[in-house]
């Protein structure tokens, strides 16, 4: 069998198993048409998330974080509807939903799952301050876009456990980039198998975009500004090393992308990277409610017997 052939067969298997991968939950996707649909209140959003105990507790969890900052105690999600907005509460339910569906899964010696996940909330993070600088109206999605930018890579620990791992160790040896290496083993990357997922599971086209180019922002004749704030999110939280992708490379600029937030300035990509840095460590600070993996965010159903809200229900993507 010739190389052509090889790479060929690697693609139809892979695209066999994307085409079996779970969908979203039913709450998650009931949830995108609710808040896509212009004649949705805020009663019809809390009724049916209201419906998911352990989505609901989750939610309230992060809407009273220090991420939100909102001075007084939001107790019920439609509230939440009302301080925070349909978006953000909308970008929560995803957000969580996706985190506990691939909360548990294949290891690897190069891939650290909480680092990984640390990585995805720092690019989220990051994601949400640049996009306040760019058009305020894109935080949130901006937000989930980070945090889902590398998905793929739970797709292939998971169900490409063996060939994953043989790209993770040729990135160390060769001094390649997981992309690269993955690229060569597999024969896709796990950047185009987030996207695959994200059509799947009918997440907006900017985040399709996003998560599928967030590595070749350059591969798109007109980038959306969702994809170009995750390429600057990305490398800015591989700059101040927020948890690890597996990476093991420095971070790397587009340059079409550089120049869009050097804004004419004369300045190198290190330099950029490190003004950007000083607020991007400040807000990381309140998205601890995040990054405690083994905590806040992922704790299921009775873990917390102080906390009505988990009392019941069965933990989001199950």
């Amino acid at each position: 069998m010739d190389l052509l052939q090889e790479r060929r067969q690697r693609l139809r298997q892979v695209t066999e198993r994307i085409i079996g991968l779970p969908s979203l939950p039913t709450v998650v996707t009931q949830l995108l048409s609710i808040v896509g649909n212009p004649a949705s209140s805020a009663r019809d959003v809390s009724q049916l998330i209201s419906t998911d105990q352990a989505l609901t507790a989750k939610i309230l969890k992060v809407a009273n974080s220090a991420f939100y900052g909102f001075p007084r105690k939001i107790a019920t999600v439609q509230l939440a509807i009302v301080v925070l907005g349909f978006e953000t509460v909308k970008n929560l339910g995803l957000s969580v939903a996706v985190l506990k569906r691939f909360q548990q899964g294949n290891d690897h010696p190069l891939f650290d799952r909480q680092q990984f996940w640390e990585h995805a909330i720092g690019c989220g993070v990051a994601g949400r301050m640049l996009a306040r600088g760019r058009n305020r109206k894109l935080e949130g999605e901006a937000f989930v876009a980070g945090v889902l930018h590398d998905i793929g890579k739970l797709v292939l620990i998971e169900y490409f456990p063996d060939e994953f791992g043989e790209a993770l160790d040729q990135a160390r040896d060769d001094l390649l980039s997981i992309a690269e290496a993955e690229e060569q083993v597999i024969g896709v990357t796990h950047a185009q198998i987030g996207g695959w997922l994200a059509e799947k599971w009918k997440l907006p086209e900017s985040l399709v975009e996003a998560i599928a180019y967030h590595h070749a922002p350059q591969d798109v004749e007109e980038p959306d500004e969702i994809l170009i704030i995750t390429h600057m999110a990305n490398a800015l939280t591989r700059h101040n090393r927020i948890g690890s992708g597996g990476d093991r490379l420095g971070a790397s600029l587009s340059p079409g992308v550089a120049e869009v937030f050097k804004n004419g300035r004369d300045i190198s990509d290190d330099v950029l990277l490190a003004g950007l840095s000083e607020g991007f460590r400040e807000e990381i600070e309140t998205a601890r409610v995040f990054t405690d993996l083994e905590g806040e965010l992922f704790e299921t159903p009775g873990d917390n017997p102080t906390t009505e809200d988990d009392g019941g229900g069965a933990p989001v993507g199950a």
